[in-house]
């Protein structure tokens, strides 16, 4: 008998649904390999370059204090009310790593012409440093150790010509 020629009958409505989903979690699962050979392979390569950084193990920075003393380049007296900005790059923690933020504190010395920073981590630091009737200071510094001294000396404004 001709396999084309006989009565038909007609599959349940059950089995044809199943009928219709046979082979279809086979292919799916290629074509999610596929998906995640092409695109999970160059994503994680762009991440590891690019991506956020990572702190040491047990998820803290070393941090350390800044004294910053600024004295009159010409009398060698301390400069009371000097403006100090200091500018540094905090990393994420380790459970959430992000970009570096940048943070910025502002202070004004004493009448001995002193500040302190205190719990600023150890790496580069910017520090600015502004005083009336006194050139702006400018500078980077490497942190480096606790309780570490910066001396800074200010000038005389240079008359105009």
């Amino acid at each position: 008998m001709d396999p084309g020629s006989g009565p038909r009958r007609r599959p349940k409505v059950e089995k044809t649904f199943r009928l219709c989903l046979k082979g279809a979690g086979q292919a799916m699962r290629r074509g999610f390999e596929r998906r995640i050979i092409f695109w999970g392979l160059p994503c994680a390569v762009v991440l590891f370059l690019f991506g956020p950084r990572v702190l040491p193990a047990d998820g803290t920075t070393e941090r350390a204090t800044v004294h910053i003393v600024v004295k009159d380049a010409e009398t060698g007296q301390p400069i009371s009310q000097a403006h100090l900005t200091l500018q540094f790059h905090e990393s994420g923690k380790k459970l959430k790593p992000k970009l570096p933020k940048h943070i910025s504190y502002s202070a004004k010395t004493n009448a001995q012409g002193r500040c302190k920073f205190a719990d600023i981590p150890r790496g580069t630091i910017r520090l600015i440093v502004t005083a009336e009737r006194h050139q702006t200071f400018g500078k980077e510094f490497e942190l480096e150790k606790e309780n570490q001294v910066i001396e800074v000396t200010l000038k005389k404004p240079q008359p105009l010509l």
